[in-house]
């Protein structure tokens, strides 16, 4: 049976947002993040994992946080992205 990944996607306009929030688990930059977003998901494909990505936008993640009493951490931030219904963003 094949290992699930769950890898939320940032998008380059709400970049900066998640930057400050999560802090030094993110890139200094987008290009940073997004290469290394692209090896980590490569890595984890040719490991064997089944790789689901999972779009996050930045107004939902931080309504979730605020709601929920939720620090707006790279843990939350995976575990938003691996609750989150398939095919939304």
């Amino acid at each position: 049976m094949a290992k699930i990944f769950v890898m939320p996607v940032i998008c380059r306009e709400d970049y900066d947002a998640f930057r400050k929030d999560v802090g030094p688990n993110l890139a200094d930059t987008y290009d940073e993040w997004a290469k290394l977003f692209a090896d980590e998901v490569a890595d984890a494909r040719r490991s064997g994992k089944t790789v689901i990505e999972v779009a996050i936008n930045y107004s939902e993640f931080a309504s979730y946080c605020h709601a929920n009493g939720r620090k707006p951490d790279a843990q939350t931030l995976l575990n938003f992205a691996a609750h989150r219904p398939r095919g939304e963003a």
